[in-house]
């Protein structure tokens, strides 16, 4: 009886690993890496300028790895960057994000990044810098006690230093059918001001060819005419500010903003392989493009 049993197991799971995933298959995205002692990712970073026949006139290329250690803790880690994938030098980039810790709340049932518990450190630091700028007259006292009232919550915070963090894991508890199309709002954030834009575009599933438990998750965001106008204004005032005095300011035709997203989930091991994130700004046909690329690299 337990041999029967047993090959009945067996049988069982070699049906469930080698089902193939079918247009109009609804799934709910899970993930197996809130359980893990800890996780990695490797991060290329792609910044480029292109002019209006797309010749490159600028490229940075980086790469550093990040790593969420659990602290002990269900569900609670440690995020750290480094440069290398031993995980021993840390990150060279000039970037206080980067070479910050992070201590992030998961939640149990849909394995979303949902706290970060120590958002107080980063309050402080962006507060500091806050400061600074007050006092050599670049923002108003009045504009630094609005910022301070306003970076006085976590969600605040969470939402300004994990920008990408957050959209590793964003997907994870959500109900997706595979052949539908969603409309979804996305706050695709301006590389002049900050100030994010709620945009709306939609949200599809990919099955690629031959494969067996892949999910590809396509999410397209791109500033439309309520957003153009107020996207025309950041770029104008930008250009007064950093142009010498005595430069002309070249005329603003057109400004586009663009945000795509896609995420390589296997629904066997429960995990995202692969997420790119891609921000691109246009002006007058000139683009300049911010593009994050995040491979798992490693885990236990």
């Amino acid at each position: 009886m337990y041999r029967m049993c047993r090959l009945y197991s067996l049988c069982f799971a070699f049906f469930a690993i080698f089902s193939n995933v079918k247009a109009g298959d609804t799934l709910i995205v899970q993930s197996s890496l809130k359980k893990s002692k800890w996780f990695s990712y490797r991060v290329i970073t792609q910044e480029y300028i292109t002019n209006v026949n797309d010749y490159f006139l600028d490229l940075k290329l980086d790469t550093f790895y990040m790593i969420f250690r659990n602290t002990g803790k269900p569900l609670e880690y440690k995020l750290n960057f480094y440069q290398d994938e031993k995980y021993i030098q840390p990150v060279k980039k000039n970037d206080p994000l980067l070479k910050s810790e992070y201590l992030i709340r998961f939640d149990a049932v849909s394995g979303k990044a949902v706290e970060l518990l120590n958002w107080n450190v980063f309050r402080d630091q962006m507060l500091s810098d806050l400061s600074f700028q007050a006092a050599n007259k670049l923002i108003s006292s009045a504009e630094f006690d609005e910022y301070k009232q306003l970076l006085n919550s976590e969600q605040i915070v969470r939402k300004t230093v994990m920008h990408d963090i957050t959209y590793l894991f964003s997907i994870y508890g959500d109900t997706i059918r595979t052949d539908a199309e969603y409309l979804k709002i996305k706050p695709v954030r301006s590389p002049m001001s900050g100030k994010d834009y709620a945009i709306l575009g939609s949200f599809t599933s990919e099955v690629p060819a031959g494969t067996r438990n892949t999910i590809v998750f396509h999410a397209r965001n791109k500033a439309g005419e309520l957003e153009k106008p107020q996207l025309m204004e950041e770029v104008k005032a930008y250009l007064y500010k950093t142009y010498p005095k005595d430069s002309p300011i070249p005329e603003l035709q057109a400004v586009g903003l663009n945000s795509e997203m896609d995420w390589q989930y296997n629904r066997l091991q429960k995990q995202m392989l692969r997420i790119s994130l891609s921000d691109v700004l246009a002006i007058n046909g000139q683009s300049r493009g911010n593009i994050r690329t995040f491979d798992l690299w490693d885990k236990e």
